[in-house]
């Protein structure tokens, strides 16, 4: 699965809390159905029931598409149905007249604590994903940059794989800022990075290194290969066209590419330093272009 936006996460975030809560009155009602003998709904009795429920409809919404893939979110999923089929059983029993037996009550309690233990889980797990983050763009942290490099130079060691770094400047920006305004500079800034992930990979990592500028870390690929997606990604910056405030008409952006193999056996600073020079190169050069 490819790595979520940092929006895409703060909702997630903030839709389990809200199907959290809903599931505890679930079980808050489950619990009284149990004590008091009320007859259960008959949806309850479905096999389906799972997806019935608020908290499967949830789960299965559009809303949360770009989650059903990620593990730990399947992971509630499987257990939430667990708990509904027991509770299927076990409120049929109530239906019938019938008591329940002291195990079958423990296996309803375990399962219904495994689901709280997940759903907890996967909230830690996504806004653990929202920390070192630039919170206008979603790109990563500046701090983050030279602490993760170290580390995918120890990978270059161990595995003998290549990885190159881009440094990505945005043209005339300060014009975009003096002419339309700071909120218009937001909106840029927030749409470019968008644009730039739609087209990477689920490893590599853009960093906002400050203002304007972004680092791009990719891994297990060569000079080469980062030139032809540096091409693409620049291509796809110029055909943006941004809407900011209230006006009909939409804002251009290009930006300068430049390239340069992580060496292993330097500094990661000094690999930074020559994907800077070389982007340099690229705005002397007359901008909107890529350099190595």
């Amino acid at each position: 699965m490819s790595d979520l936006s940092f929006q895409q996460l703060q909702s997630a975030v903030v839709q389990i809390d809200r199907a959290f809560a809903i599931h505890e009155d679930w079980i808050r009602g489950l619990i009284r159905t149990f004590v008091v003998r009320l007859p259960p709904e008959a949806g309850e009795l479905m096999p389906d029931a799972y997806r019935h429920c608020p908290f499967g409809q949830w789960y299965d919404s559009d809303a949360m598409s770009a989650l059903h893939d990620y593990p730990a979110f399947v992971a509630v999923g499987r257990v939430h149905q667990q708990m509904h089929q027991v509770a299927a059983r076990l409120l049929q029993r109530v239906a019938d007249g019938l008591p329940i037996a002291a195990g079958e009550l423990d296996e309803m309690i375990d399962l219904i604590d495994r689901l709280r233990l997940e759903i907890r889980s996967l909230r830690h797990e996504l806004s653990e994903k929202t920390q070192n983050r630039d919170p206008l763009t979603g790109a990563l942290d500046r701090t983050r940059l030279f602490p993760d490099l170290r580390e995918q130079q120890a990978l270059m060691s161990r595995r003998a794989q290549p990885c190159a770094l881009a440094m990505i400047d945005l043209d005339h920006f300060k014009y975009i800022n003096d002419r339309h305004g700071h909120a218009a500079g937001d909106v840029v800034l927030a749409s470019t990075v968008q644009c730039l992930q739609a087209l990477l990979r689920p490893y590599d990592h853009l960093y906002r290194y400050g203002g304007e500028e972004f680092v791009l870390c990719m891994p297990d690929t060569t000079l080469d290969a980062a030139l032809g997606l540096g091409e693409r990604l620049r291509a796809a910056v110029a055909a943006q066209r941004i809407h900011a405030g209230g006006s009909d008409s939409s804002l251009r952006i290009t930006a300068s590419f430049g390239v340069a193999a992580l060496d292993p056996a330097c500094p990661v600073e000094e690999s930074v330093d020559r994907a800077d020079k070389a982007m340099y190169r690229a705005k002397m050069k007359g901008r909107d272009r890529v350099e190595a």
